[in-house]
């Protein structure tokens, strides 16, 4: 078990000791022993057991970096680097790697979270911020946290009820629940020590999706909502306490309002004093972070604004600080030390919250504290991360927005591709960007950034109706019509009907553009260079699916030179670091898009992710479509075949099976055309983000049941814990029914296209 093992062997035999010479003089000597045992000894919570101290990580054992064993934060290290020392599993043994243990999840979507594993104790975050502590060893559960959670915010959660992590600091696990609430947990028992109120305005769409961080004294979260209507912010609270000590705003506010600390008013001199400032224009941080303790500085990467268009949110332009930028902060005082803007008054959702990657590295002939980043706008950067500046900038995946990055302003060199305000445009990368959140990794022996990548385009378009502010709601205001050929559903963000919108066909807007066909793979980067040096394609043959876009997972590398990914089809790659070769695949059967760690307990290496559906997998690019439940899974050599999930029960399999045929509508068409008018932008708003995406149902296939509920549904929260809210704070009873009639109409039109298509066939 753990390394108190031997203590627990000598306790037993002081404890029949005392039973033996209870009646003696010596009693007193005897429990003045035992308890000392008791002291060092492990105790029981739940089926497993703990080390005396749980979750005993500090500032000198992150830095000390001498322990291989742990994986002691998001990227196993203060350096984020998603790297680990360990080599028993090597490419001599990695073929032997097999299935050593699994905890189940009951949430079969959202798993997104990278494990933090210390002292054999196995840390890690699921939807909404539930937290599972578990033996690493074999699984066993020591306890889990649920937040209680305030089901009326569901509905202003921008890209789905995820959660990526969490943060052990000296003895408390820090999370992050989706309703805006930092809580921090005795790392030992799981019992709640304080919780604080991280939303500064409850009315509008903010939200919690990424994990915390620890900096020097202060625990950092930042916020989800930058499609919404928030105004984004970092925040630090005290480690004890939750009291807060500083608030870092990411946009200015109303100017008229003041500003709320000195970096606002420099950021206001880059906005349009008519800016849309009721929207409060986004920049939310919603991912990556990462701190320095050598130079104590804390790393956060920023998000996108709202509107997108630069020419709706700031008409007269600029730069919109601090939209997608990278910033310094010092911890203690929550001030700015340097900045710099990856895409300048973005206007494509090209946010800066992917991971950051710190290293030490020669360039130019000269020794540079680096950070590293791979964006969604298709630049790798390479930054000195003392003073922010620029000192490389390439593209990784193809692009046509920009022709480079000039390196004495350091801003892109755009080609007017991306001015999609004045005409539609095919733009590249799409508002998914080249790279997402999933995890690259850093390996220092091959000098090498893997970095799970994503190819294809979107036409982008501003919408014909002027533009109208909804509180809560998704208020980008700008078409994107996805550039994947095979996408079927309704209209909406991502699927917009290209003659519905009055858009040219893919043909003409792609002519004279690169190859626009979505497409995701694995590539090796030089960060030195400033190149690629292989590439492996992790499409799996979902050409013309969404998945393709989504399909490759978070990366992890070791000292052995391997690199490992999980995939949507549900397998486990292992490939060679140098060349991409790939040495292993483990079959998993459920699709995975979180970061493996490795870490090792009592001598043995162990491979451990967090598997099931992430967000927007279609459907049916899942590896089970039956599973019931999601997994904690780990691996060792010499282990077996991987169990299979879970599966659902025969009765919702069943109902699943009568629902998923495209059979005649149970009612029949009511609405007017108004009102389909109507219902249809409700749809485009507000639902379409989840239900076109394989994420929720699709609602062309409402049973009898759920049309007799649906308003019950959609306004009364009746499913409010299946990740359904009520939306009655956003809709009137009128508009609800004018959405519930569209819906009923849009299932009559696929159903008798359907009747069409087998006439045209037969």
């Amino acid at each position: 078990m753990y390394a108190h093992k031997n203590r627990m062997f000598q306790f037993s035999q002081v404890l029949q000791l005392a039973i033996n010479i209870a009646q003696s003089a010596t009693l007193l000597i005897v429990i003045v022993v035992l308890s000392g045992c008791l002291n060092d000894a492990p105790a029981d919570i739940g089926k497993g057991s703990k080390p005396a101290v749980v979750g005993n990580i500090n500032l000198q054992r992150l830095t000390a970096d001498k322990n291989a064993d742990d994986w002691l934060t998001l990227g196993r290290d203060y350096k984020q680097s998603y790297y680990s020392p360990l080599h028993a599993i090597n490419k001599e043994t990695v073929t032997r790697l097999g299935f050593a243990w699994q905890h189940e999840i009951e949430n079969i979507s959202g798993l997104e979270a990278t494990p933090i594993v210390v002292d054999g104790i196995l840390f890690v975050s699921g939807p909404r911020g539930a937290v599972y502590a578990v033996n690493a060893k074999n699984g066993e559960e020591l306890w889990h946290f649920k937040p209680q959670i305030d089901t009326t915010q569901l509905s202003k959660v921008c890209c789905g009820q995820v959660n990526r992590g969490v943060a052990v600091w000296q003895s408390k696990v820090y999370v992050a629940s989706i309703d805006g609430y930092l809580y921090t947990l005795d790392a030992a028992t799981g019992n709640q020590l304080w919780k604080v109120d991280t939303i500064t305005d409850r009315q509008r769409g903010y939200s919690i999706t990424g994990a915390p961080y620890i900096a020097n004294n202060v625990v950092v979260i930042g916020n989800s909502g930058g499609d919404m209507d928030a105004r984004g912010y970092v925040t630090a609270y005290a480690l004890d306490t939750g009291e807060q000590r500083w608030r870092f705003f990411l946009v200015p506010g109303d100017p008229a309002k003041g500003v709320e600390h000195p970096e606002l008013a420099m950021a206001l001199k880059t906005w349009d004093p008519n800016s849309l400032w009721n929207v409060g224009l986004g920049g939310n941080a919603w991912d990556g972070m990462a701190y320095d303790p050598t130079l104590n500085l804390l790393y956060v990467g920023t998000g996108n604004a709202t509107p997108y268009s630069k020419k709706l949110r700031s008409p007269n332009g600029g730069d919109n600080l601090f939209i997608s930028c990278i910033l310094a902060i010092n911890p203690d005082t929550g001030r700015l030390v340097w900045h710099y803007q990856t895409t300048p008054g973005d206007s494509w959702d090209y946010t800066a919250t992917a991971k950051l990657v710190l290293f030490d590295m020669e360039i130019n002939g000269r020794q540079r504290k680096v950070i590293m980043q791979a964006p969604k706008n298709g630049f790798f950067y390479v930054l000195d991360r003392q003073t922010g500046e620029l000192l490389s900038a390439e593209p990784y995946v193809p692009i046509n927005w920009a022709k480079k990055v000039d390196m004495a302003t350091g801003k892109p060199v755009e080609t007017g591709q991306g001015d999609y305000w004045k005409q539609p445009r095919l733009i590249m990368p799409s508002p998914l960007g080249g790279h997402n959140w999933q995890p690259m990794a850093f390996n220092p022996n091959t000098g090498l950034m893997y970095i799970p990548t994503q190819r294809g385009a979107a036409i982008l378009a501003v919408p014909k109706d002027k533009f109208i502010y909804r509180p809560a709601q998704r208020n980008y205001n700008t078409i994107i019509v996805m550039a994947v050929p095979g996408l079927t559903g309704f209209d909406g963000p991502f699927m917009a009907g290209l003659q519905k919108d009055g858009l040219p066909s893919m043909e003409i807007m792609s002519k004279g553009q690169p190859d626009y066909k979505s497409k995701s793979a694995l590539i090796a980067w030089d960060p030195q260079q400033q190149k690629k040096v292989w590439e492996v394609d992790t499409s799996d043959n979902f050409t013309g699916e969404l998945a393709a876009l989504r399909n490759g997972g978070g990366v992890m590398t070791t000292a052995s030179d391997l690199i490992f990914q999980g995939r949507g089809s549900g397998k486990l790659f292992v490939y060679d670091a140098k060349s991409g070769q790939q040495l292993h695949s483990i079959d998993v059967g459920t699709s995975i898009l979180a970061a493996p760690i490795t870490y090792r307990v009592d001598g043995e290496q162990y491979v451990a992710v967090m598997a099931a559906m992430g967000q927007y997998f279609p459907k049916d690019a899942l590896a089970s479509q039956d599973a019931a439940v999601g997994r904690i899974i780990a691996f060792k050599l010499g282990g077996g075949a991987v169990p299979k999930p879970r599966d659902k029960s025969a009765e919702e399999k069943a109902r699943e099976a009568v629902s998923s045929e495209l059979l005649q509508p149970p009612l029949p068409r009511r609405g007017t055309e108004e009102q389909y008018k109507t219902g249809e932008g409700i749809y485009r708003r507000i639902c379409s983000g989840c239900h076109n995406t394989g994420v929720a149902p699709n609602l062309q296939l409402m049973t009898a049941q759920t049309h007799s509920d649906f308003i019950a549904i959609v306004m009364g929260g009746k499913r409010a814990e299946k990740g359904m809210a009520s939306f009655s704070h956003l809709l009137t009873m009128d508009e609800a029914e004018a959405l519930h009639n569209y819906l009923i109409d849009v299932a009559w039109q696929a159903y008798e296209n359907k009747k069409k298509e087998k006439a045209a066939y037969h």
